[in-house]
């Protein structure tokens, strides 16, 4: 009876992990161009809003091609969205202009990219 009782708490112990990992549901993943990147000093601002984006699971971003791949929950967020969080931190993106304000705040070398004038060449 005690082995009975020791192996049923035992698979108990070891099957309540298996369950608590949820995975996340109704994930898509998109490609969004930053024409605004101008170098590494903007990494910061990007990673730091998708950090903080309801609904951003997880994202990469892509120097050579000035994009940033982000996989996103369809059910709290969109890639609207997502762009009009970046663009509010003074990333300028293909479909969204930045906050003026927000772009005081970048690194000296983004701004110009980020106001649309010229890209840096510190990549």
């Amino acid at each position: 009876m005690k082995k009975l009782l020791v192996i049923t708490l035992l698979s108990i112990l070891f099957a309540t992990p298996a369950f608590a990992q949820k995975k996340a549901k109704n994930t898509k993943t998109t490609e969004i161009s930053i024409p605004g990147y101008c170098c590494k000093g903007l990494n910061a601002t990007i990673e730091n809003t998708l950090a903080y984006e309801r609904g951003v699971v997880e994202w990469t971003l892509n120097l050579e091609k000035k994009s940033v791949t982000v996989v996103y929950r369809e059910d709290k967020t969109n890639p609207s969205k997502i762009e009009k969080a970046l663009a509010a931190n003074g990333v300028r993106t293909a479909n969204e202009k930045p906050n003026p304000r927000a772009i005081e705040k970048l690194p000296a070398c983004c701004q110009p990219a980020a106001r649309g004038e010229k890209s840096c060449d510190k990549m």
